[in-house]
């Protein structure tokens, strides 16, 4: 990934508890995880995305998720989001 953001972006969210591992960044609940192949990332899109995820996980039908694992993931990315678009 070539985006200035990235370095700064994986940083946080490795100090958010995230893992790095094969060329991927998992949750820290291991509900999701993503890799870095875009070679320019739309990070706004993608802290949209993953806003409007954390705001309907309660709407999820299905006992085997753990739906506060995931919000709580889905929370930390945003946050990690919202730093490197605001330049904190």
């Amino acid at each position: 990934m070539t985006d200035a953001r990235w370095p700064t972006l994986k940083e946080i969210l490795l100090i958010s508890g995230w893992e790095w591992r094969d060329d991927s960044l998992y949750a820290p609940h291991r509900t999701m995880w993503f890799t870095t192949s875009s070679e320019s990332p739309n990070f706004a899109v993608f802290r949209d995305r993953i806003t409007e995820a954390a705001a309907t996980t309660d709407l999820i039908d299905d006992d085997e998720i753990d739906k506060h694992a995931l919000h709580a993931d889905l929370i930390s990315l945003v946050a990690a989001l919202d730093a490197i678009l605001d330049g904190n």
